[in-house]
């Protein structure tokens, strides 16, 4: 008999790939505390406890960002209306 010539194609392989789709690796939302130090783990969980708020904590944090984000606006409102005014400015002087 003669000796084999053939040791590999790629025939039919893309096909077989994509019959039930290329997918990405799904990765967990949250990592795996297995393996951690437990000490670390343990702290970790506490200050995720102490880090909670009260009711009045939080709508004083709530009205204080609506303020911050209100006078942003006004800021924004006051900038276009400047830069209207030399806009206005700069197509008159180019008219005389």
């Amino acid at each position: 008999a003669m000796a084999k010539s053939k040791n590999h194609t790629g025939h039919n392989q893309i096909y077989k790939n994509h019959r039930n789709g290329i997918k990405k690796e799904r990765r967990p939302r949250k990592m795996s505390m297995r393996g951690m130090n437990c000490r670390f783990v343990r702290n970790q969980a506490f200050a995720k406890r102490g880090m909670k708020c009260t009711p009045e904590e939080k709508e004083e944090r709530m009205a204080a960002q609506k303020e911050a984000q209100k006078r942003m606006e006004e800021k924004k409102v006051v900038e276009r209306e400047e830069r209207l005014k030399e806009l206005s400015a700069e197509k008159t002087t180019k008219k005389k």
